[in-house]
């Protein structure tokens, strides 16, 4: 089973933990004093808004714990009816802090980057606390102080005020997901930027009847087409077989003008037969999975190559790809081919439009903008990372430090 933990000391959210529902209550605290800081003589547990006895030897399946629980850690209120001062949980904080930096290395060593005498510190528990403590606790109590999950202060008490009603619960398990998601952006943006760019299609230079053309290649298209446009200057109009007329249907309709049953293509040395399909259509030429199967063709990615008939070609570079070529491409993909034209599964990308450059004065907090640029970055990167990140201040870093 999962849990999540509240820690209403340091407004923090751990988890989700993965236990087992044999778990014994006292292996459960064990854990959580080494995950979230839990002290039994500070702290309880509450499940179910009730407090665990920490000296209960039950499994959690025999406390009725279920999947997707929350725990809440609250301070433990001693004989005299006062809860903990409020100097031991500023100590409690400070320390916290401290372990995150100790086993997070690159949070570390960028912290070092700025301030060099850290390393001298962040060894010590009470020469940290004493030093960088003050500078710590400024920022948890300051106005913009963020919670965990980065929402409206006022919504996260709210949430907090009462985790086990269904609602909060359902809004907190779609903050906690949130989180996830983010955090695999943050992952994907380290790991597989290539992931965040345009993917530009496979083009082979070739030769119809002596005349130069860019085809794509596709091997998710049905058949192979040529435009009108194209058969006229390469001079195949007079082959066109209009007893093939008709239309193709897919998430649109598309006329075929008719069919060429053959023609010499040439491919770098060799010529191969090949028949078209013809469409009234601003695609040039697109080499489809008919003609790829007939002579046995490979699309090699890793050597970028296409093999066919005996011979091998490139693709083509980014470079030698004109851009209203690829505008040809996707805009006749977005009005329906399926047939003869490219499949709506390797359909190519629009590029999506560029977002609207916010107010930098109101879209961003003024905190948040002050805290990256305290990384060493200048206002307008900042501003331009919150802009690429839609705001996120953690996937902004993570785009200033690439």
């Amino acid at each position: 089973m999962r849990l999540t933990v509240n820690s209403e000391i340091t407004d923090e959210i751990f988890g989700p933990l993965d236990v087992t529902a044999e778990m014994s209550l006292q292996d459960l605290i064990a854990l959580l004093e080494f995950e979230c800081g839990f002290d039994t003589t500070k702290h309880n547990l509450l499940h179910k808004a009730k407090a665990l006895n920490g000296s209960e030897s039950k499994t959690l399946q025999e406390l009725e714990f279920e999947d997707d629980e929350l725990l809440v850690i609250k301070t433990r209120v001693n004989s005299r009816g006062n809860v903990q001062s409020s100097t031991t949980m500023e100590d409690t904080f400070v320390e916290q802090a401290r372990q995150q930096i100790l086993q997070n290395p690159a949070l570390r060593a960028q912290i070092l980057s700025s301030n060099p005498g850290f390393e001298s510190i962040i060894n010590d528990a009470a020469a940290f606390r004493e030093q960088a403590g003050p500078h710590l606790l400024q920022s948890m109590q300051g106005e913009n102080h963020q919670n965990p999950f980065g929402i409206p202060q006022t919504e996260y008490h709210e949430l907090m005020r009462n985790p086990d009603d269904p609602a909060n619960q359902k809004r907190i398990s779609e903050l906690i997901s949130q989180q996830e998601i983010d955090e695999q952006m943050r992952n994907a943006l380290e790991f597989t930027p290539e992931a965040f760019t345009t993917v530009h299609m496979l083009y082979v230079n070739l030769e119809i009847n002596g005349y130069p053309v860019k085809a794509f290649v596709d091997s998710g298209a049905q058949s192979t087409i040529i435009s009108t446009k194209l058969a006229e200057k390469a001079g195949l109009s007079r082959l066109i077989d209009k007893r093939f007329s008709g239309e193709a249907h897919g998430v649109g309709v598309q006329k075929i003008i008719g069919k060429i049953h053959i023609v010499q293509v040439k491919i770098e040395t060799q010529h191969v037969p090949c028949s078209f399909t013809v469409l009234d259509t601003h695609v040039d030429m697109l080499l489809g999975l008919d003609m790829l199967k007939r002579h046995q063709a490979c699309i090699d990615l890793k050597d970028n190559v296409l093999r066919i008939a005996g011979v091998q070609t490139r693709f083509l570079s980014e470079a030698e790809i004109p851009e209203s070529l690829e505008a040809k491409i996707t805009e006749s993909t977005s009005g329906g081919l399926n047939v003869p034209a490219p499949s709506a599964q390797v359909e190519p990308p629009t590029k999506a439009p560029k977002p609207s450059k916010p107010n930098p004065t109101s879209a961003y907090p003024e905190a948040v903008i002050q805290q990256l640029m305290d990384l060493g970055f200048s206002r307008s990167e900042v501003l331009h990372s919150l802009e690429q990140a839609n705001g996120n201040p953690d996937i902004a870093a993570a785009l200033l430090f690439q």
